[in-house]
């Protein structure tokens, strides 16, 4: 039999293969015809391509699986006509047998350098289930027997799809394994060609997403892996059931970029020229490889968890997980299910297959705590053990889970205030304050700010297609005048405002300022460049601003506790109680 006489199945066999890994599927018989394809040979069926078939010819001379994974460079490809005109990235290939006899040969073809990146990836899988479709051409040609066992094959391939990035374990009716994948075997140390007796799959009854969670037992080792494992219809004792699964911690670094809006953050995502930047930059290369507990501090809005990331990011833990909590929130009742999970039926409400909480998906990488001091106290004392020992248990369970994680803090609240109100424990701000570090407040760094004005400002045009938006440097002035209670976020907010505002060819232009600044300005309440009552235009400015600029600097001078607003009464020259009039009035008032 030749192929033409089953080519409606070939047809269909290649779609399959197709869908199933993604990538497009030729299959020729002996004289050269194109007997299937899909993508871009799906037209050219029938088709004569013996001129430009030369890799397909010394597969069926030499009736061996071949990968040609640099076209147009191969010796094989100097005598193909179609050599100036090809765009295939990889060719993989193996004959089809009838009997003793070569009845063709299929061909999985990459165009992309994805596709091919993949194949190479994974080229025994690939490779495998390339000559069972060969296989089962074999088994149609043959007789009819053999190709229902061979058609179940295929519908096994169907249901796993996943196969480059997820374990497959393919287990008969008894429980034996008919079939691992490359990604299993390396997960579970099992070596090629070696026989995985006693490999177990047991369910704990827990569940994380859209995961079941399991026990798996192999090699004397027992490994927790998040999957499905689903019962297959009793056609044949060789599949009973397939078990995909993946590693927590592959889950976790998947959840980890999703929540980040770049994949990796490093140092060069902190922005800034200033000593106060530098000096945390310098710190963070220190102390990124560490597994010391850090602490950082600094006001709302100066980029406390961008400087977690970019510790993480610097170290060697970057390719783990990054799991951020915002500890203010999370109600106070979910706090401690949400840090350490639960077990099944571990309280009324709570999800019946348990869950994994966020220490354990962190476990290898970095777990980011923010506001911990909106943290309650009987969770404080948990925390800090977990801290010590670096092990812990689900809610509702007594089995104990190790975990090697490091955790950055961080936090807005003065915690020393909270301290001594008794709303925080001493030893676990010492155990957490083991590297502090401070983010300065923008208003401390104006150097920054048009750096980061700049930043935002690109940042905003490319995203809402404003490329041909100008800038006028005059807005840097009042930007850096402005103390920015909101700090970085602040900033960027009013940028992005701006660049909202401006017309698709237009400049940002002060006119341009959100409103609440915009009445700020005209209230005189943004401090003036020093100068003599102008700004560096030569602008004279309102008396209400050299007014707030001179008092301001007084208080400054002598303190802005009693003493020292009697003495910066006596210097400006006007009663105490004007003095304390005008500072009400200018909002000067800490």
């Amino acid at each position: 039999m030749t192929l033409q006489s089953i080519q409606d199945y070939v047809k269909r066999c290649a779609e399959v293969f197709a869908k199933v890994t993604r990538i497009n599927v030729e299959v020729a018989d002996s004289d050269f015809i194109r007997i299937a394809g899909t993508g871009p040979y799906a037209s050219g069926v029938g088709k004569d391509i013996s001129r430009e078939g030369e890799i397909y010819r010394y597969v069926m001379t030499n009736g061996r699986t071949f990968c040609l994974e640099d076209p147009r460079l191969h010796p094989l490809c100097q005598a193909c006509s179609n050599k100036s005109r090809c765009r295939e990235a990889l060719l993989l290939c193996t004959p089809i047998f009838s009997g003793n006899e070569i009845a063709g040969v299929i061909g999985l073809v990459c165009f992309t350098a994805e596709e091919r990146e993949r194949v190479q990836a994974n080229k025994e899988t690939y490779t495998y289930f390339l000559v069972q479709i060969a296989e089962l051409l074999r088994h149609k040609l043959e007789d009819q027997r053999e190709l229902k066992k061979a058609e179940h094959f295929l519908d096994l391939m169907m249901q796993v799809v996943d196969i480059n990035n997820r374990g497959v374990v393919v287990f008969n009716t008894s429980g034996g394994v008919t079939y691992l994948n490359r990604l299993a075997r390396e997960t579970l140390g099992i070596p090629d060609g070696a026989n995985p007796a006693g490999l177990k799959v047991m369910p704990t009854g827990n569940r994380y997403s859209d995961f079941d969670e399991f026990e798996v037992a192999a090699g004397g080792e027992k490994r927790v892996l998040l999957g499905q494992l689903t019962e297959l219809p009793p056609r044949d004792p060789l599949f009973g059931s397939v078990f995909i699964f993946d590693l927590l911690s592959r889950v976790a670094r998947r959840i980890s970029e999703f929540t980040a809006r770049d994949r990796i953050y490093g140092i060069d995502f902190i922005i800034g020229r200033s000593k106060g930047i530098k000096l945390l930059k310098a710190q963070i290369r220190r102390i990124a490889d560490s597994s010391s507990t850090v602490l950082i501090t600094g006001e709302t809005g100066t980029g406390k968890e961008l400087v977690a990331r970019a510790i993480h990011g610097e170290s060697n833990r970057r390719d783990k997980p990054f799991i951020a909590v915002n500890c203010g929130a999370i109600p106070d009742t979910l706090l401690e299910s949400e840090f350490f999970g639960y077990a099944k039926g571990a309280f009324s409400g709570a999800d019946p297959r348990g869950k994994i909480g966020k220490f354990e998906l962190a476990n290898g990488g970095v777990l980011f705590l923010d506001e911990i001091g909106s943290l309650p106290l009987y969770l404080q004392v948990k925390l800090l053990r977990v801290l010590q020992e670096r092990q812990f248990t689900r809610v509702g369970s007594n089995k104990l889970i190790h975990v090697d994680i490091r955790v950055i803090a961080a936090a807005n609240d003065n915690l020393h205030e909270l301290m001594a109100q008794g709303r925080f424990r001493r030893d676990l701000f010492y155990r957490l304050n083991v590297i502090p570090l401070e983010v300065p407040p923008l208003r401390e760094r104006p150097e920054d700010i048009p750096v980061l004005a700049r930043f935002f400002f690109e940042k905003y045009c490319d995203l809402l297609s404003k490329q041909s938006v100008g800038m006028d440097d005059a807005i840097f002035d009042v930007l850096c005048a402005y103390r920015w209670p909101g700090n970085v976020r602040e900033l960027e907010n009013v940028i992005e405002f701006m660049v909202n505002m401006v017309s698709g060819s237009g400049t940002l232009h002060a006119g341009l300022f959100p409103p609440y600044l915009s009445r700020e300005l005209d209230a005189g309440n943004v401090p003036a460049p020093p100068g003599e009552g102008q700004d560096p235009g030569g602008k004279i400015l309102p008396l209400r601003v050299l007014e707030r600029q001179v008092i301001t600097s007084a208080l400054e001078h002598f303190g802005r506790d009693a003493k020292g607003k009697r003495r910066a009464a006596e210097a400006l020259q006007i009663s105490v109680a004007t003095l304390y009039r005008k500072i009400k009035e200018y909002g000067l008032s800490g």
